[in-house]
């Protein structure tokens, strides 16, 4: 592969990191993804009462979580090119924490260590598992 291929996939992977990363910030900045009112849609689109609803909304938004920050540690790993996951999985928590402060300036949303832990963790098992993976 000549280096001019190698520069452009990698300007490719960081496009598409920032992107990424665009999408996340703008979505955690509008009060359209609050919690309440995600649940409300849940329960309105399903018909579930409020405690189920509470319940089926807290189960979508942590999957969000380990689904939004699994692919940006994949995407962090695929543009560093590092042997080692421990520097994307840096990379993930940092954003994790950057994405949690975000939201301290956004109305109706608040900040959770919780979801920087829900964040870490699901970047470090994605990472692990593409790794495992490649391996076999």
């Amino acid at each position: 592969m000549t280096k001019l291929n190698k520069q452009t996939k990698l300007w490719f992977w960081l496009l598409l990191l920032a992107a990424g990363l665009s999408a996340l910030f703008m979505l955690s900045a509008f009060q359209m993804f609050t919690g309440e009112h995600t649940k409300l849609i849940i329960q309105r689109l399903t018909g579930l009462n409020e405690d189920e609803s509470y319940m089926a909304n807290a189960i979508a938004r942590k999957a969000a979580h380990v689904m939004i920050f699994g692919l940006l540690a994949l995407l962090l790993y695929k543009v560093f090119r590092q042997p080692k996951l421990w520097y994307a999985w840096l990379c993930t928590v940092l954003l994790a924490v950057l994405d949690e402060w975000h939201q301290t300036f956004v109305p109706g949303r608040s900040p959770s260590v919780r979801d920087i832990v829900l964040d870490s963790a699901a970047a470090l098992i994605i990472l692990t598992g593409t790794v495992l993976w490649r391996r076999r």
